[in-house]
């Protein structure tokens, strides 16, 4: 007896120290993993769907998908990412030459502080210089990390393709292998892949809207570098409790300074369109087919993600707190269940 529980103790501590080291070896891969396994989870149904009209050749289904993938998503993302960073460039010159254009930021911004307070003043010049410098410095830095961009692609669509191939027997795996019932524990997976439906989901195709419409709505009304704008007004207006009038406000207020009167009432229009279809419409669509999430916890959790995974933390912070409560309800129905 005491030797079984010797072998036991030490076949623990075996797999402790096993786990640390293994924890150390994957940590430099952990958000391509966390990636390719949102992606997975978001186009399995497709990737099966492909799969069986091929005849059950699920190796080429999956390569299909990851291609679509690739020239659906990614190339237009390095497109974009060029385009932004050549508009950043191109503000952080023109607020340096053209004095007009910042003293029209200021007046906008001094304007009705002054009503209140009236010896209030803004430096706009040396916080638009600033500002611009970071961003533009920023972006020239992951341009000149080009090659090691284009390596973390090349493994996420890697681990991609293995995980929409391969999905289910991983699955079957961790249910062998959890010590939880397999009804339960597939009863866990099921609610977790249903919670990352919506989170994530919505997240993405939410903000991507938004992204959309921002950006359509800036260039129509004629916003200077619409992209870069209204690329920086989607990341904004995803954060729970900013909203998508802290973006058009400050838009709407420049062109009514220009002197751009039915632009500014157009784009004053438009943004209460974009409120209507997208908070409204959009928003309690995805998220209301999962768990309830408080948007306080959501903000935090995308605020936290940012700081804990860097850029990718916008959707790995919102899974990680979708992930957390999928478990802790289920565990709240075996409690109850255990008591009753």
């Amino acid at each position: 007896m005491h030797k079984n529980k010797l072998e036991v103790f030490s076949l623990l501590a075996l797999l402790g120290a096993v786990s640390v080291l293994l924890f150390f070896v994957f940590a430099p891969f952990i958000q391509i993993l966390a990636l390719a396994g949102v992606l997975a989870a978001l186009l399995h149904r497709p990737f099966e769907s492909l799969a069986r009209d091929l005849g059950g050749m699920k190796s080429l289904a999956a390569l299909i998908v990851v291609g679509l993938v690739l020239m659906f998503c990614i190339v237009p993302l390095f497109f974009l990412g060029s385009q932004i960073f050549h508009e950043a460039q191109g503000l952080y010159s023109g607020a340096q030459s053209n004095t007009q254009y910042v003293q029209i930021i200021r007046s906008a911004i001094e304007s009705p502080i002054q009503r209140i307070f009236p010896d209030f003043t803004f430096d706009i010049s040396t916080f638009i210089g600033n500002a611009l410098s970071f961003i533009s410095n920023n972006l020239a830095g992951i341009v000149s990390q080009t090659f090691y961009l284009t390596l973390e692609t090349f493994l996420m669509l890697l681990a991609f393709f293995f995980f929409l191939r391969d999905g289910r027997t991983l699955l079957r795996a961790v249910e062998g292998a959890s010590p939880f019932g397999k009804d339960e524990t597939r009863e866990i997976l099921n609610k977790m892949y249903q919670t990352v439906q919506s989170v994530v989901r919505g997240t993405l195709v939410v903000a991507l809207v938004r992204w959309v419409l921002i950006s359509i709505g800036f260039y129509l009304f004629h916003i200077p570098n619409a992209i870069l704008w209204g690329s920086i007004g989607g990341i904004v207006v995803a954060i729970p409790g900013l909203g998508t009038p802290f973006v058009f406000i400050p838009a709407v207020a420049y062109l009514y300074l220009e002197g751009h009167m039915l632009g500014a009432a157009g784009l004053a229009f438009f943004g209460l369109a974009v409120i209507m279809l997208v908070d409204n419409i959009l928003t309690p669509y995805f998220f209301g087919k999962g768990l309830a999430v408080p948007s306080i916890f959501v903000l935090f959790s995308i605020l936290g993600g940012i700081i804990f995974f860097g850029p990718l933390g916008f959707i790995l912070g919102p899974l990680v707190l979708s992930v957390f409560l999928s478990v802790f309800h289920i565990y709240s129905v075996m409690t109850e269940g255990a008591l009753a």
